[in-house]
């Protein structure tokens, strides 16, 4: 029973050697064929050479070409723009400003210093009157970048703003020097003006104001003033008003311009009104 698998094995062992010879005989030829080939020799040297050269030198030619040059640059306080119709909706819950960390190469992460040309919007020209939660774009950057948002996402409150029609008072403001009896009221172009806000501003609002300054000015005189919302407590309200602004025309009081004008035509020590002094 032990000559059958002696044999067998004998014989595959056999087949194995032929093989063997065979191949050792074909790279032995191919060998010779190589080294008495003058072309055939120099490429083997060759890729022999530049082989040996890459297994010494693996390390280094991989942190070379394969090395991670990763930079990191925070960006703070960087304006965000809300696009949103304004006349529509009053917005609340998106700052002004965010944050922005970028990573990426050293070449792109000086592009961005030099050109400063990033961005964060908020779009919530989508949106209707309520709360939603908006996530906070960044553009202006080359690609591939890794960039972050802080904060990421916001919650954007859309108030809708309504139309009332308000009267409108002066409010006379004199420099140093200026009596406000010198001057009578002063009269304004328009009465009344349009205020658009959300309805809780409306119902907040008490007076709309006729700002006239007058220490830039010197007896009578015109001038396009600024008109402001208050409310009872007498803070301002931050609205929309339309137009923004009312010609004001300001007088002296009359007995006071003439005893001014008179006083002007003497040539006397006398101490001068507060209005001349003013002049």
């Amino acid at each position: 029973m032990d000559t059958k698998p002696h044999g067998f094995f004998g014989k595959l062992f056999q087949s194995l050697g032929l093989i063997v010879r065979s191949l050792l005989g074909r790279i032995s030829k191919l060998f010779d064929r190589i080294i008495y080939d003058n072309r055939l020799s120099l490429l083997f040297s060759f890729i022999f050479a530049l082989a040996m050269c890459i297994s010494i030198n693996y390390s280094d030619l991989q942190g070379r070409l394969f090395k991670n040059d990763s930079v990191t640059l925070n960006m703070p306080n960087i304006p965000v723009e809300v696009f949103v119709d304004t006349n529509a909706f009053e917005v609340t819950g998106v700052p002004s400003v965010a944050d922005i960390t970028i990573e990426g190469d050293t070449a792109d992460i000086q592009l961005v210093r030099t050109q400063n040309s990033a961005s964060i919007t908020a779009d919530l020209r989508q949106l209707s009157e309520g709360t939603s939660d908006v996530t906070l774009e960044v553009s202006g950057l080359p690609t591939g970048l890794t960039v972050k948002v802080n904060p990421e996402t916001v919650q954007a409150t859309l108030a809708k703003k309504y139309t009332k029609t308000f009267f409108i008072s002066p409010d006379l403001i004199v420099g140093n020097g200026q009596s406000p009896n010198a001057y009578n009221e002063p009269a304004l172009s328009s009465r009344s003006v349009t205020v658009r806000a959300t309805r809780d501003k409306l119902n907040s609002i008490r007076s709309i104001r006729a700002i006239v300054d007058t220490s830039s000015y010197e007896g009578e005189f015109v001038a396009e003033v600024p008109l402001v919302a208050y409310d009872g407590s007498g803070k301002q309200v931050n609205v929309s008003i339309s137009p923004e602004t009312v010609t004001a025309t300001v007088t002296l009081v009359q007995n006071n311009h003439e005893s001014t004008s008179k006083d002007n035509n003497k040539e006397t020590d006398k101490p001068k009104s507060s209005i001349t002094e003013s002049k």
